[in-house]
């Protein structure tokens, strides 16, 4: 595991979650910790083709080694959870953990990274995510949005530049209002991702790995050009 999502529920105060290969809860600061999920990554990873020469027999029937990389948390209901997967898949729970459904888009594969997931504010039935496709020689900006618990999914990409997006966040206050986080800059939509704008401004060219609104404020964490706040 080399990035863990940990992460404190904005409904239930007391919950802290830990993402692993399974999903984890405490609600004493980690004194003690349940596992709420069965393995979440993929049982056999298909290897893809952009492998080349370093493609073996053995990888074909290699231990499943993937990791949940970000979880999303309901702001309405402490039971709902979207989690998902350094390899591809992403799963929802609306009862706490007891039940897991695979919402995974036909159109992730074994070696793409679920980047980021965000949780709608507005309707316990969105999600945003943002999907790293570079182990797959892949590119282009991936970021997916569903407004039926997962049912469906639309890629929402239209004005991005070449690039793998790294992370997606909804307004809290404002409905439509997205932003994004690539490796060179920051965009923004107002139409629920139909379009995104440029939101460099003065900011360097650097990977943007997360984001954040508080208050008024965006707040922008980079990978080592320290932390922005618009």
């Amino acid at each position: 595991v080399r990035t863990s999502p940990l992460l404190f529920s904005l409904v239930d105060k007391s919950a802290l979650y830990l993402g692993a290969q399974k999903l984890l809860r405490t609600h004493d600061g980690g004194e003690h910790w349940e596992v709420l999920s069965p393995d979440l990554s993929r049982e056999q990873p298909a290897v893809p083709a952009n492998v080349g020469k370093y493609t073996s027999p053995e990888l074909a029937t290699m231990k499943r080694r993937g990791v949940i990389y970000t979880i999303a948390l309901s702001h309405r209901d402490a039971n709902g959870i979207w989690c998902g997967t350094d390899d591809g898949l992403i799963h929802r729970t609306t009862d706490g953990g007891a039940t897991w459904a695979d919402i995974t888009p036909s159109s992730l594969t074994a070696w793409s990274k679920v980047s980021m997931l965000d949780a709608g504010h507005f309707d316990a039935n969105t999600c945003y995510a943002a999907i790293n496709a570079i182990r797959l020689d892949d590119q282009r900006p991936h970021i997916l949005r569903t407004h039926d618990g997962g049912a469906t999914w639309q890629e929402i990409t239209n004005g991005l530049p070449a690039g793998p997006v790294n992370t997606v966040r909804e307004d809290p206050v404002r409905k439509g209002l997205l932003y994004c986080g690539t490796e060179r800059a920051v965009y923004f939509s107002i139409d629920d991702g139909a379009h995104w704008q440029s939101l460099r401004q003065n900011m360097p060219a650097t990977s943007v790995r997360d984001l954040v609104v508080h208050g008024e404020d965006l707040v922008i964490g980079t990978h080592g050009r320290s932390f922005w706040i618009l």
